[in-house]
């Protein structure tokens, strides 16, 4: 059994079971990381407003195994105080939005400094955020992109599950549900 305490930016969560949920962290120190949170969704829970996606949390990780491999369960999760930047509604959409991406198009497990710097100035510093930076920073520049499907240049969206780029006939000929597809050029 092995016990983790680490920085952290929540990325995502999502029901499981009835009471239940599992909840997407970027930590500082592992990465993507995918936790069991037990009740979260219970009236009486007192971590689900900490768990909020863009919160900065501290949180502390259990697992059963000796490594952070296995199914982790959230044991605590605390927001850290910090000066906090308004932002209007649009942006707030925007950063949720670039977030979501990242949680589908990032690997768990791989800690990386600069994903972290970006995630904590978008969550911490209220910087804006925007699909295009985030794509640019996971090296999917659509500057440079062609679909995968029929290899037209400039691609109108992206698939964050699948990680690239798609034309717009490629995308309504696919079997792929619509909403599945970021249009780049909302980025």
């Amino acid at each position: 059994m092995i016990e983790v305490i680490s920085e952290a930016i929540v990325l995502d969560k999502e029901d499981l079971g009835e009471y239940d949920s599992r909840v997407f962290l970027y930590t500082k120190d592992f990465g993507k990381v995918a936790a069991r949170a037990t009740s979260l969704r219970k009236i009486t829970s007192k971590m689900s407003s900490h768990l909020e996606p863009l919160g900065y949390v501290m949180a502390r990780l259990v697992s059963s195994r000796d490594n952070l491999d296995g199914p982790m369960q959230l044991a605590d999760a605390l927001s850290v105080d910090y000066p906090k930047k308004e932002l209007e509604i649009a942006g707030i959409r925007q950063a949720l939005r670039v977030a979501d991406c990242l949680s589908h198009s990032i690997p768990a497990g791989v800690p990386d400094k600069d994903l972290w710097d970006f995630l904590y100035a978008i969550a911490v510093g209220g910087e804006p955020a925007t699909l295009l930076k985030a794509l640019k920073f996971l090296g999917f520049d659509p500057q440079f992109s062609s679909c995968e499907l029929c290899a037209r240049t400039a691609p109108e969206y992206f698939s964050p599950k699948n990680n690239f780029f798609i034309c717009r006939t490629c995308t309504l000929s696919s079997a792929a549900v619509r909403s599945d597809f970021i249009p780049v050029g909302a980025v």
